[in-house]
């Protein structure tokens, strides 16, 4: 297991004190709204504890913000492991279907039947739509949710194949597959973070996020790589190295932490250099600041202690 974003703060990692409550209401949602194919797949979403992801990472959201959240991320993981159960052209077909339900949506207000239905309602017409409005954050949210579709069928499509990607192109795509983009855009719809779209969506911010989203991604790849390759899932920087560069892994693993250390020393210069835009007061550059850090060392609390995801 790596410990990569712990380190960052020395502060306590905060767990929302509105989990318990939020959690029994999603978990009464998912059953209600027909989530879940068998009481296996609900045993396993519980075990892994999908719902403290968002309490950990946001852990000053209040109720309803923190509700809407915990919703998505739980539908997003569903079909992620769903779709991981799939092979061939089936689990191909799976990810379009779901870029065209998710399109279907956005043309047509409408709950429908079932839970992944009404999130992506509440995304298009709903919560989340109101609150891009509010905040005035544009599109961003949108274009993050239906990167990581067509990132879910691209990885399909590769599989299908048998045809790893380059590593450049993986790196390309690996900020989608993540949905690392996801949760950073999120930050912007707390009340609590106060980030006007000025600061949060400025040009200068771009290197930042950029460093972000590697960090998080090879952060999942060095937990991750050894579940991958049990199953013959080629979508991870520490096989593909090993597969394409010819080396044994524990040289991999290596060039890939020391990536990651050079990565963390960039992340500290960067989030400082936060504090020289020109937009924005103090305290609400200070506010974002605290808020990536609460959000990488929650989610680098919930692989390590909270969920078993990434176990073999």
């Amino acid at each position: 297991m790596n410990q990569v974003l712990n380190s960052y703060t020395k502060g306590k990692v905060l767990l929302n004190p509105n989990f318990g409550r939020v959690n029994d209401l999603v978990q009464t949602w998912a059953e209600k709204g027909n989530l879940y194919y068998n009481r296996e797949e609900k045993r396993k979403c519980d075990h892994q504890q999908l719902n403290k992801f968002a309490a950990r990472l946001f852990p000053l959201a209040n109720e309803e913000e923190l509700l809407n959240i915990t919703k998505l991320f739980l539908v997003l993981f569903c079909l992620d492991d769903r779709a991981d159960k799939l092979k061939g052209q089936v689990r191909v077909n799976f990810w379009k279907e779901q870029l065209d339900l998710f399109s279907y949506h956005q043309k047509k207000a409408g709950l429908g039947a079932c839970c992944i239905d009404e999130v992506y309602y509440e995304l298009h017409w709903g919560w989340f739509r109101r609150r891009t409005t509010e905040n005035r954050l544009g599109l961003h949210l949108i274009k993050h949710i239906r990167k990581f579709l067509k990132a879910g069928m691209w990885e399909a499509k590769n599989l299908a194949r048998s045809k790893p990607p380059t590593i450049i192109k993986y790196i390309y795509q690996l900020k989608h597959c993540s949905g690392a983009g996801i949760a950073l855009e999120l930050l912007a719809y707390l009340e609590k973070s106060n980030l006007p779209p000025e600061l949060f969506h400025h040009k200068e911010l771009a290197p930042l996020f950029q460093t972000i989203i590697e960090l998080i991604c090879l952060s999942n790849d060095l937990t991750s790589y050894e579940k991958e390759d049990k199953v013959g899932d080629f979508h991870n920087l520490v096989i593909l190295q090993e597969m394409q560069y010819h080396i044994a892994r524990p040289i991999a693993l290596d060039r890939i932490n020391k990536r990651v250390q050079f990565l963390k020393e960039v992340y500290s210069n960067q989030t400082q250099n936060i504090l020289q835009i020109d937009i924005g007061h103090y305290y609400q550059k200070s506010k974002l600041i605290t808020g990536i850090n609460s959000l990488l060392n929650g989610m680098e609390k919930w692989v390590k202690d909270d969920t078993g995801r990434y176990n073999l």
